[in-house]
């Protein structure tokens, strides 16, 4: 059996009242980690309200959106794990030492961050951009053409929070004299740059540059910073046609589910990778593999 060296560490995951976020709170509490829990919930759009949500695709994922973390944190308890939670909007910069603080009251100081929330919005530089009369998730999809606020929206999560994420737990980490810290973020496959998905994408690809860069400048601390970049993982925004599609295209014939990159997340702040730092990793399927 492998010792991840994880039991009694604490943790502080965003974005953890679903999905990956949701998946790997449960398995570093498995490891025997101390998790404490962030997320936050956007209003749910007026004409989604009264929608089933029972078929994955953009209606169901943003109804996930909106939930609480208490199922997450109920499956934690059940399994005699100690978590705590606190929801709260990581683009108000003044919340950042205010989660930190909250997380070391209740369960220690942070020695393991994650930065996974994120704020996804499609938009795009084409101004006569329409939908084919073919696509069937037209009823689903929202494009709008990139603006100062869909720019700034993304952003401020996706770069601005992860960065001063990654700064407020460097202070502290120096701060307290402690040798042992780890960040892992979660950035996407197509940080590179998207059609459709301009901001969310870019403010991921600054993500990207900002984590070599601290892993650079932390690694004398005792600090290890990675990044995770996933594939297509089904969080419950992937029609069925379309996750039948890609699973005829990735070599490993199947998308991810949460749990896959939870499993990495757990390794990157694990002993076994204590020597790995700077590192962009894609985790999916195979779909970005060099040949």
């Amino acid at each position: 059996m492998i010792d991840t060296g994880l039991k009694d560490r604490v943790v502080l995951i965003t974005g953890a009242n679903h999905g990956i976020g949701g998946a790997t709170a449960l398995e570093f509490a498995g490891q025997g980690a101390k998790v404490f829990v962030t997320y936050f919930r956007r209003p749910l759009e007026p004409e989604f309200k009264d929608s089933p949500e029972e078929e994955p695709g953009v209606i169901h994922y943003r109804i996930q959106q909106t939930k609480t973390a208490d199922e997450v944190m109920r499956k934690i308890e059940k399994r005699g794990g100690a978590a705590d939670v606190w929801e709260t909007d990581l683009s108000d910069p003044t919340n950042i030492p205010k989660l930190f603080d909250r997380a070391e009251r209740s369960l220690g100081p942070v020695e393991i961050v994650v930065n996974n929330a994120a704020y996804g919005e499609a938009d795009t530089f084409e101004p006569e951009f329409r939908l084919s009369e073919e696509d069937s998730h037209a009823a689903d999809f929202h494009l709008f053409n990139i603006t100062a606020e869909t720019h700034d929206s993304h952003f401020a999560v996706n770069s601005r929070g992860t960065a001063l994420m990654m700064a407020e737990f460097a202070r502290r980490h120096i701060k307290r004299g402690s040798g042992w810290g780890r960040i892992i973020n979660i950035s996407a496959d197509g940080a590179s740059g998207f059609p459709c998905e301009v901001s969310y994408d870019a403010s991921k690809h600054a993500m990207e540059s900002y984590s070599r860069a601290v892993a650079r400048e932390l690694g004398k601390y005792g600090i290890t910073v990675n990044v995770i970049s996933p594939g297509a993982v089904q969080t419950g925004y992937i029609p069925a046609e379309l996750q039948k599609m890609l699973e005829d295209d990735y070599p490993l014939r199947r998308i991810g589910e949460p749990k896959d990159i939870a499993d990495v997340v757990v390794f990157m702040a694990s002993e076994q990778a204590r020597w790995i730092t700077g590192q962009l990793l894609y985790v999916g399927g195979g779909n970005s593999m060099s040949l």
